[in-house]
Formats: C-alpha cells, sequence, structure tokens
C-alpha cells in the first residue's frame, strides 16, 4: 500500500465533534456570556450608583455655599426673616448694592444708578443676580434731623428695570460725579418703583437690593424627599410672607423631613444673642444664629453593593451641619 494511500484511509477515519460536545461548549459558552453579562450590567449599575452619590454631594456643597452667601448679609432686626420653622426658612436675601445718581426730573418714581463697570476701577452697582419686578430696594434716608437719630432704610418696591448706554442716565456732568466722559458708552440703569421716594432721600444714597426667597424640604412627585429652593412675591408689608412660585431642586435625594432633630432630611435652628433657641416667627427680629442640618442616603449605592440575594444592603449615608451667625443683626 502506497504513502498516499495510507494517508486518505487515516483521514477518512478522523472522527468529528459529537453532538453532545457541541452541546456542551454551547452551555458553556452561554454561561460564560451570562456572567460577563451580568459583570459588566453590575459595574455599570455601580457607576451610575457613584455618579448619583457624587452628584448628592455636589449638590450639598453647594448649599454649604449658597445658604450662607444668601443668610450672612439679612438683617434679622430689620424684619427680613419673614417666616421661619424647623423645616423651613422665608427670608430676603441680600442680591446686589449700588448708589443712587438720583431721581429722575418730574418723575418721582424712578431712580438712576451708576453702570457697573466705571473706567475709573470703581464699583459703585454690583449684584449677585440683576434687580427684577417685585424685588425690593431698601435706600438708606439720612432723614431732617442732624445725627443718626432719624436714619433708616426704606423699602421700594421695584416695577420695572431698564437698562441703556445713554450718557444722559446718570449723566458724568452731575453732582456728585459717579461716571466721566469716559463711561459715557457704558450701560446705566434705570429704576421703576411703585411709590415715590421720600423727599429727604438725596443723591448717593446707599441702596440694598433684596429678593424674598424660601428653603425649604419637600417631598416631590417620585416620592424621594428634597431641599428646595423658591422666590417669592412682596406682600405689600414687611412684617409678611410673601406668595412663593415653583420650586426648584437645590439638593437630594434627602432623608425625610420630619418634626425630629435627629433624623431628618432637612432641620433648622435659630438661637439670639444669648444663645436661646428662638422658635417663632414673631421673635424673629432677636435671631443671631442659624444651624443648619442636611442629611442624604446612600440609597442607590446601598442598592448597587448589596451581598445576598436577599436584598441585605450596606448602611450608609452622608450629612452636612453649618453654622452661620449674621453680619446685620443690628
Amino acid at each position: 500500500m502506497s504513502h498516499t494511500q495510507i494517508l486518505r484511509r487515516r483521514s477518512g477515519n478522523r472522527a468529528g465533534f459529537t453532538l453532545t460536545e457541541l452541546m456542551i461548549v454551547v452551555v458553556l459558552v452561554g454561561i460564560i456570556g451570562t456572567m460577563l453579562t451580568t459583570l459588566l450590567v453590575r459595574q455599570q449599575s455601580f457607576h451610575r450608583s457613584v455618579a448619583s452619590i457624587a452628584d448628592a454631594r455636589a449638590r450639598m456643597r453647594d448649599i454649604a455655599t449658597i445658604l450662607p452667601t444668601d443668610m450672612r448679609s439679612i438683617s434679622t432686626v430689620d424684619g427680613d426673616i419673614v417666616d421661619l420653622s424647623n423645616t423651613a426658612l422665608q427670608f430676603r436675601a441680600f442680591v446686589g448694592a449700588s448708589v443712587m445718581c438720583g431721581v429722575v426730573a418730574g418723575s418721582p418714581t424712578i431712580i438712576e444708578i451708576p453702570p457697573k463697570n466705571l473706567s475709573s476701577g470703581n464699583v459703585l452697582t454690583a449684584w449677585i443676580n440683576p434687580p427684577v419686578a417685585g424685588d425690593l430696594a431698601f435706600i438708606y434716608d439720612d432723614g431732617a434731623a442732624a445725627g443718626n437719630a432719624d436714619d433708616a432704610w426704606q423699602p421700594y418696591v421695584i416695577q420695572t428695570v431698564q437698562s441703556a448706554a445713554d450718557a444722559t442716565w446718570c449723566p458724568s456732568t452731575a453732582t456728585p460725579a459717579y461716571t466721566t466722559a469716559a463711561d459715557n458708552a457704558a450701560v446705566r440703569y434705570r429704576i421703576t418703583f411703585t411709590t415715590p421716594l421720600a423727599a429727604s432721600i438725596k443723591a448717593g444714597a446707599p441702596i440694598r437690593f433684596a429678593r424674598e426667597v424660601r428653603y425649604s424640604g419637600y417631598q416631590g412627585s417620585d416620592g424621594q424627599w428634597y431641599v428646595g429652593y423658591q422666590t417669592c412675591a412682596y406682600s405689600g408689608t414687611i412684617a409678611n410672607a410673601g406668595v412663593c412660585g415653583d420650586r426648584e431642586v437645590l439638593a437630594g435625594p434627602i432623608q425625610p423631613v420630619t418634626a425630629s432633630a435627629s433624623t431628618s432630611g432637612l432641620w433648622f435652628q435659630y438661637f439670639n444673642q444669648t444663645g436661646a433657641e428662638v422658635t417663632t416667627t414673631a421673635n424673629a427680629r432677636t435671631v443671631a444664629r442659624a444651624d443648619i442640618v442636611v442629611r442624604t442616603t446612600s440609597m442607590s449605592l446601598r442598592r448597587a453593593t448589596r451581598i445576598n440575594a436577599i436584598n441585605t444592603e450596606i448602611a450608609g449615608g452622608d450629612s452636612l451641619r453649618f453654622h452661620i451667625g449674621f453680619r446685620n443683626r443690628i
């Protein structure tokens, strides 16, 4: 028998894979694929959870920045706090400042203020957010008497705010001259109030812009709890709280808001100069300090890291506590 015939006979007798072997391979490949898919899904879920937690903690840090900024400069003795409780606070937040160039001739409800950017480098007008209709402008009134016995910050409700690069607004020729010829192309502002200014308010009077806002804990439509922010309309009187608009989510999810200082997701406490707790809005003018606690729960991470089939979860959460002393209490 030739060598070629032997090779052909051996090739013809070579066995292939049996059906059973193929079935075993398919099952093994399926098991490995399932394991890899489960691992990838678990990793994606974990990373989504971590991103969610990072976002929640970033929002908590935002609270630690935003709330002190809004609250420190308010004047509690002048009634800037209009409603307080352990789970909500409504007050007039300082949003900007300027000086009055003067009252528009023949229009006792309209004043002019300087541009934000002056060629001299001085800053006479500045704000976090531009004032809008419904905001308050507290204008310093020297009063008629000598000295400061009758001086006061008079509140005026803003009706409209106009801006234009009009050199006839707060002109460089005015006395006192807050602008110069180099500022003639700069944007200036005219603010119209709902009532005329007092005759005792003079050019150069400082102006403090304020907006009524509310911070509170609330339950969203998804069943989760959040820290919410609202802007509110002026009620017409300094002592009364205005009606607030839609809530914006400032932070969350947080733990449910309750009447317990040790568990509530958002908790305010207020104290006077002696350290005694203030619990009613009627005594809001005596508040000298506020303590704020925010508690969030890492539910997404707890679900992502459950350790057995019966959903036992790793306990966890985060909290933030800070204190705010009011600069303008007196």
